[in-house]
């Protein structure tokens, strides 16, 4: 048995035009193992597993991110294009043949920002991910799936220092197993007020999931099977909190002495 090692070679691109208010970001990482440590399984006739460790090459994996932020200056906002792939090529052994597993991911996705007023901000975005898991010496595990996300946020300054936010969130999952393809609204509310000197304190009530219909949905692709989950998460819940910000400029970023907040 010898050593594994990793190398990896990673590249970024950053241009900010702040005068446009546009901006690319990209990343790009490449990862590869020499003399991988992996399984090597035998199972005989009646079912019973033994597995000891062996070293393969051809291991790699590689994620890349391109985000584009470009300016909407008729709805006082930006609209980003963001996409993120991975793929990945892993390697075991079953009763001495090799078994070469690939994931591929995808995800596009597209984000508003707006602020159409100095007390109002407003936020959408859209998402697909796209798996796709192979086997080839099980090509019957095979699988592909999608997941869509849409979301949408609002964050109101109210007069007389009181502050509205509410989010939402709508999950749909494609191509699983029977039972887990489930469409998940999540949406969230809270209402506050900042008062004491230079708004150092927050009085704020925070209801989560006001539908009462939070579930989490999820998909692993192992070495030899694929698990659907379906997990009970904490549903329709409130939280009245109470926050003292030991800052000179109070809680909010940007807000200055008498109660003006900037969002933007």
């Amino acid at each position: 048995m010898q050593q594994e090692f990793t190398h990896a070679v990673q590249m970024n691109f950053v241009s900010i035009n702040p005068f446009k208010n546009k901006n690319l970001f990209a990343f790009f990482n490449l990862q590869e193992t020499q003399n991988k440590i992996a399984n090597y399984d035998l199972v005989d006739s009646l079912g019973v597993k033994r597995t000891r460790p062996v070293n393969v090459n051809g291991v790699y994996n590689m994620t890349g991110i391109v985000s584009l932020g470009l300016p909407l200056h008729f709805m006082r906002g930006t609209i980003n294009f963001n996409s993120n792939m991975g793929y990945s090529k892993t390697k075991q052994f079953i009763n001495t043949a090799p078994n070469t597993i690939g994931a591929l991911t995808l995800g596009p996705e597209l984000r508003f920002d707006l602020s159409p007023s100095d007390k109002l901000d407003l936020s959408f975005s859209a998402g697909v991910g796209y798996n796709k898991t192979t086997y080839s010496l099980q090509p019957a595990l095979n699988t592909e799936y999608l997941s869509h996300q849409y979301e949408g946020e609002v964050n109101w300054q109210l007069p007389a220092s009181f502050y509205f936010n509410t989010s939402f969130t709508y999950t749909v999952n494609n191509q699983l197993a029977s039972g887990f393809n489930a469409k998940v609204p999540l949406w969230n509310a809270s209402f506050s007020r900042q008062f004491l000197r230079f708004n150092r304190g927050e009085l704020k009530l925070t209801a989560f999931d006001l539908l009462n219909e939070n579930v989490g949905i999820s998909r692993t692709s192992n070495q030899n099977y694929i698990e659907d989950k379906r997990v009970n998460n904490l549903q329709r819940f409130f939280l009245l909190s109470f926050t003292y910000s030991l800052s000179k400029n109070g809680l909010s970023k940007g807000r200055e002495p008498g109660g003006i907040r900037i969002m933007r």
